[in-house]
């Protein structure tokens, strides 16, 4: 478990919908705050830093994240500047990766059974 000034940091990762693709989204939570949210950007690395306050004062939260490997980021998370964590998150909706595939395989079915169907009815009424 990673803390900061006594307070409990955790951080998540679940994919989100971006039309028929799936993007994931890392968020930070210091105890049950989100302090961070990438949203689901389109891009395989990069960063996202977020101002919060605590306690009455403002901080800075940043976190940098590299290529997926086996449904994991590799993270760092700096709070202030300091590093807090440097590690991996599993992705918590693995399953939702399949949507988009699921997707397109039965709208393939649906166009290909419609031209199979087109051609049939045409040969049919050529005879």
């Amino acid at each position: 478990m990673i803390s900061w000034q006594g307070k409990t940091v955790r951080v998540r990762a679940r994919y989100v919908p971006r039309c028929l693709w799936m993007t994931a989204s890392i968020d930070v939570f210091l105890d049950d705050q989100r302090i961070l949210r990438t949203g689901g950007k389109f891009k395989p690395t990069g960063s996202h830093s977020a101002a919060f306050t605590d306690g009455g004062s403002a901080h800075q939260a940043e976190l940098r994240w590299g290529h997926s490997s086996n449904y994991r980021f590799p993270y760092q998370l700096r709070i202030d500047g300091a590093i807090i964590d440097d590690s991996h998150v599993q992705i918590e909706n693995r399953h939702m990766i399949r949507i988009p595939a699921f997707t397109i395989v039965a709208l393939m079915f649906l166009f290909f059974g419609f031209v199979f169907w087109l051609l049939i009815t045409l040969l049919i009424h050529a005879l």
